[in-house]
């Protein structure tokens, strides 16, 4: 008796799906997915930005902190040269402390890198499903604005000819296919 009642739920729902999904304007919610698409790839992109900025940023830190490396170790040797072993320690520690940064500083950069990768193959996937969205909304609207009426759209010849915008469509699909095997 339960399974009876949970198909005829089940039943019902799709019914009411389907009837909300007829009443639903398709060039409106399509244009809705472009626009969330191209605020999403916007995001993306001031993210890039962003993380362009730091490692910008990280990349001259990392300069200055290897050039201090350096120079302690110039330090160090003229301190071991002058027999100034107080002033030895001193410069060891600070290189030792510097040392620490700059590996610091390397696996922060690894980060940023390996986050800049991963973000930039989300960007060019957005891009691809983007274009092949805008290209599917362009033959969305090529086929509601076509006259039934007009003999050049039901003569068999012209109805079998081929649109610009399914070549679109078409050549988008192959590219993200090849992509997918690369």
């Amino acid at each position: 008796m339960m399974t009876i009642m949970l198909r005829m739920t089940r039943l019902l729902r799709a019914d009411i799906n389907a009837l909300l999904d007829r009443f639903e304007a398709p060039d409106l919610i399509l244009s809705q997915v472009l626009s969330d698409m191209e605020q999403a790839l916007d995001r993306d992109r001031q993210e890039m930005a962003r993380l362009e900025r730091g490692r910008g940023r990280l990349a001259e830190r990392l300069v200055e902190l290897e050039r201090l490396v350096q120079d302690e170790a110039a330090a160090l040797e003229d301190c071991l040269d002058a027999g100034q072993e107080d002033l030895a320690r001193s410069v060891i520690r600070r290189r030792l402390e510097n040392a620490r940064r700059l590996d610091a500083a390397r696996r922060d950069a690894a980060r940023l890198d390996a986050g800049r990768s991963e973000l930039e193959r989300r960007i060019g996937g957005r891009s691809e499903r983007l274009e092949a969205l805008r290209a599917q909304a362009e033959l969305h609207e090529a086929v509601q604005s076509r006259d039934p009426e007009d003999p050049a759209e039901t003569d068999p010849d012209t109805a079998c000819a081929v649109r610009d915008a399914e070549i679109e469509v078409a050549l988008l699909r192959a590219k993200r296919a090849r992509g997918a095997r690369s």
